[in-house]
């Protein structure tokens, strides 16, 4: 019985394994397959890649096929790794195989006294049972053998699977440059300038031919539409034109009603205004974009488009798409009918030269662009061709500079100009719009002139789509600024709701909604640039690699030096400077106001953020030009003599400054006496400090006098002060009198504590004179001329009442700071 258990454990153990194994190399046989299948794909698109004359349709399509085969086998790669990771383990473990040599050695000899009886099993025939010792080392080894190979399996999928992951990206590469090459052909190449009189008289002389051809292509379309419209498809024609037409009109009036912006509300909060401008961008621009939608898949059930006609049905409803946009952004945001609803701060007639400015712009580009698909489908003349791209770029420029043109005047007046007290002037962004604006014309007619006709058509396409973007994100982040701030308020039920069940105060809740404000604001602001930045390249990953390639460039050594690689990395740098001193004030302005530092504190953090947004700066600048630190320690360290002795006294002063920030023995707001000179710190530079002195001078102090040097800082460790006036008296006074008087004198005054008390000092007795000193503190250090003067007064008052006569003092009176 007991035998016949064991062969079923053993039988039963051995059809786990078998199962485990067969488990374990169908798992194998899919990874190869996967394996399989990915250096298929790899290879065919690199065969189709051999082409040199690929179009750009054909690489996008490429790239297509090869993203989600690289991200399979990356996908297999992350899945194989820990496995053969944990193989490695185990493997390890058991470690390695004995040496064969070793196990050669001679079986020892049994002794005869040590000889034992056969067995029963001897005796029958049987196998003797092998050694513990022998047993175990064969297991060991059978273990490292099947580790071994285990490891082995895995390593070599994981091994072909990294090649072929380093073949997908290579392909994926080529195919970004190959496309890259291709934009930056299409965009820079050169025509026939418009002033090229070759130009026109090849466009108008072909131009009849032109129009014939469109005739004929119109006469072909028409003849094909009145043979499918014919009996119940033209009765179902109509009548789907008829309920679109319907729904148009009655989606219009409904829209009215909906839209009215509340006439009864004279001021109208920001977010209420955010989301009217949103909703009422969204209304407008659906209707007209969902009725045309509607008639083209209409036309396209009735058979009324063949293939061939599909580009310029799809320009036009883009041109019905981007025309509704500008209609429906410009009437949200800028609310000409109602100024108090009015989400951008400019005047009545600027709002309307600003919205026929979008508006018509939007319809010329939309025209071009259905004129250049009309052009593709009547293979029209090259010459007629570029001069419609040119007269419609030109004529974006001229109603871009015509608009321009006396417009700061229009705009809001300046607060500064106003009678009233002083308004801190704003950045005046709409100055800064009108130079780009230029800058985008005179690119336009520079191009157009020179015979850039391309480039001048894609600068006229980036403003129609840089102005959707900043419109809307602007109007997204209008409206999550409010929110935030409107949600978090202090009366709000979700103020009320976070703080009674987090327990939250309400100085926690309002820098909440500031952090939650800046992070939303950033993540709008990266994804407008990408936005903006996406059409200058096909893909939005390669967009830098799309502006560097519009370049040549030559290698010295291992540095790509080139110009758009040093513009770059210029701008770049600007970037992540302004973005750092974006973020200063963000911290400066919002955030730190809310907490519980000191203004010392405050410019400690804000100075360090610079600091490291700097350095932070240079990093990315030196890395776009192929600069890293370690190649600047060559240069660094043929200038560390210069260095040293030439720049000495400037990072002398830097590091002092260091010291000063996060020592904080200064701070900005301390007042402190420097040598002769005494005053308030006013800021902690790079180099110096500026201290403001009493008499409104500023006072410029190295840094590393201030680290050296002795400075009296007098609100150190707290503001507490002591006062103390000398007064002399007649010989003939009663001193317990003038003691009296002294200490009524000093509790008389609000601003003088009651702990430690007022104290008089007998200090001197001479010829002629009494003399004593009045002594007592004060909370506020920077109130003792204040104080002092009213001691003085009071002094003087009860004395002449008391008919004690003053005597000349005999030392002037001082401020003595008590306290660490």
């Amino acid at each position: 019985m007991i035998k016949s258990l064991r062969f079923f454990s053993l039988l039963l153990a051995a059809a786990c394994v078998c199962a485990l194994l067969s488990i374990a190399a169908l798992a194998q046989n899919s990874e190869t397959q996967r394996l399989d299948a990915a250096r298929a794909a790899l290879d065919r698109i690199e065969k189709t890649l051999e082409r040199k004359d690929l179009p750009d349709s054909v690489l996008q399509g490429l790239r297509a096929d090869a993203e989600p085969v690289a991200a399979d086998i990356g996908e297999l790669l992350r899945e194989i790794e820990p496995r053969r990771e944990a193989a490695r383990v185990r493997l390890e473990q058991l470690g390695k195989a004995p040496d064969p040599k070793s196990a050669e050695a001679k079986p020892a000899e049994p002794k005869a006294e040590e000889a034992k009886p056969e067995s029963a099993e001897a005796k029958t025939g049987a196998a003797p049972a092998p050694a513990p010792a022998a047993s175990e080392a064969n297991n060991a080894a059978a273990e490292r053998a099947e580790q071994q190979k285990t490891f082995n399996e895995f390593d070599a999928l994981y091994k072909r699977g990294r090649l072929l992951a380093v073949q997908s990206e290579q392909l994926i590469a080529e195919i970004a440059n190959r496309r890259r090459t291709l934009f930056r052909e299409a965009l820079f190449q050169r025509s026939a300038s418009v002033l090229s009189p070759h130009l026109w008289i090849s466009a108008l002389s072909d131009l009849p031919r032109d129009v014939r051809a469109l005739s004929v292509l119109a006469g072909d379309w028409a003849g094909a539409a009145s043979n499918k419209l014919r009996g119940s498809t033209l009765a179902s024609f109509l009548a789907a034109l008829v309920a679109l037409a319907a729904f148009f009109v009655l989606a219009r009036l409904l829209a009215r009603r909906v839209l009215e912006r509340t006439p009864s509300m004279a001021e109208p909060s920001p977010l209420q205004k955010a989301a009217g401008a949103l909703w009422i961008s969204i209304v407008v621009a659906t209707i007209p974009i969902a009725t045309a939608f509607a008639v083209i898949e209409v036309s396209r059930l009735h058979g009324l488009f063949s293939p061939g006609l599909e580009p310029l049905v799809s320009a036009i409803f883009d041109a019905v798409r981007r025309i509704a946009i500008a209609i429906a952004l410009s009437r949200g945001l800028l609310s000409i009918a109602k100024p108090e609803w009015r989400l951008i701060d400019l005047s009545t007639p600027a709002c309307e030269r600003v919205r026929a400015l979008v508006v018509t712009i939007a319809i010329i580009v939309s025209a071009m662009k259905i004129l250049d698909a009309l052009v593709d489908l009547t293979a029209a003349s090259v010459a007629v061709a570029v001069l419609l791209r040119a007269l419609g770029s030109i004529a974006v420029a001229a109603i871009m500079a015509f608009a321009l043109y006396g417009f700061g005047a229009q705009a809001a007046a300046d607060p500064c100009e106003e009678l009233g007290p002083r308004v801190e002037p704003r950045r005046d962004w709409w100055a800064l719009w009108r130079n780009l604006a230029w800058v985008a014309i005179i690119s336009i007619v520079v191009a157009d002139l020179v015979g850039f006709i391309a480039f001048g058509n894609f600068i006229v396409d980036q403003i129609v789509w840089t102005t959707f973007v900043i419109a809307g994100g602007y109007l997204l982040h209008k409206i999550a600024d409010n929110a935030f701030a409107s949600a978090l308020a202090p009366e709000t039920a979700t103020s009320r709701a976070a703080r009674n069940s987090i327990g939250l105060s309400q100085g926690s809740l309002r820098q909440l909604a500031i952090l939650l404000r800046g992070v939303t604001s950033l993540v709008l602001a990266l994804t407008g640039v990408m936005l903006i930045l996406a059409p200058w390249g096909v893909e939005s990953n390669d967009m830098i690699g799309n502006l560097r390639a519009a370049f040549f460039g030559f290698k010295v050594g291992e540095v790509t030096v080139s110009l758009s690689a040093v513009l770059l990395a210029f701008v770049m740098f600007a970037a992540a400077v302004a973005g750092t001193r974006v973020l200063q004030g963000w911290l400066e302005r919002e955030y730190l106001p809310t907490t519980q530092l000191d203004v010392g504190l405050r410019n400690s953090i804000r100075t360090s953020v610079g600091y490291l947004g700097f350095i932070i700066a240079v990093s990315i600048g030196l890395a776009q030009v192929g600069m890293s630190f370690e190649k600047l320690a060559i240069v660094a360290g043929a200038l560390s003599i210069g260095v040293g002795f030439g720049l000495q006294s400037i990072v002398n002063n830097f590091v002092s400054g260091l010291i000063l920030l996060w020592e904080r023995a200064i701070r900005v707001g301390d007042w402190v006496v420097v040598g002769d000179e005494q005053g308030y710190v006013r800021r902690i530079n790079v180099r110096s400090t500026e201290i403001e002195t009493f008499d409104r001078a500023t006072m410029i102090v190295p840094n590393s006098n201030l680290v050296t040097g002795v400075v009296k800082n007098w609100v150190r460790a707290d503001r507490v002060g002591r006062i103390k006036v000398p007064v002399s008296v007649a010989v003939a006074a009663d001193p317990d009198q003038v003691r009296a008087l002294l200490l009524d004198c000093a509790k008389g005054q609000d601003l003088v504590l009651e702990t430690p008390v007022p104290q008089v000092m007998f200090s001197a007795m001479a010829e002629a004179t009494l003399r004593f000193e009045l002594i007592c503190f004060i909370s506020d250090v920077e109130k003792s001329q204040r104080v002092r003067s009213d001691l003085n007064f009071a002094i003087f008052r009860s004395f002449r009442d008391a008919h004690i006569d003053l005597s000349p003092p005999a030392a002037a009176p001082v401020v003595v700071k008590i306290g660490n």
